[in-house]
């Protein structure tokens, strides 16, 4: 799943520009994530003995991710209001 490249002499046809952008918007909302462990919660180096122990650990940084961006959707007003 690699990105079409253009070359000289070679431009991309609009089929290949599609899937690129397709693409790229996967890649940027898993790319922010990681990029949010790194950078706020002093990056993603996890140290302990057993799997089990290691899953349990990511468990919680990715709970720490969802409530952080919980937070910062409400504070934002992203969610519509459903008017019932």
């Amino acid at each position: 799943m690699a990105f079409s490249r253009e070359f000289r002499g070679n431009p991309l046809t609009d089929e290949q520009k599609e899937t690129n952008r397709i693409k790229s918007q996967t890649r940027c909302r898993i790319e922010h994530v990681f990029g949010f462990v790194s950078n706020s919660m002093n990056d993603f180096f996890i140290q302990s003995i057993g799997f089990q122990r290691a899953k349990g650990i990511v468990g919680l940084i990715n709970l720490v991710y969802n409530m952080c961006r919980y937070e910062q959707i409400v504070r934002l007003k992203l969610l519509p209001i459903n008017k019932l």
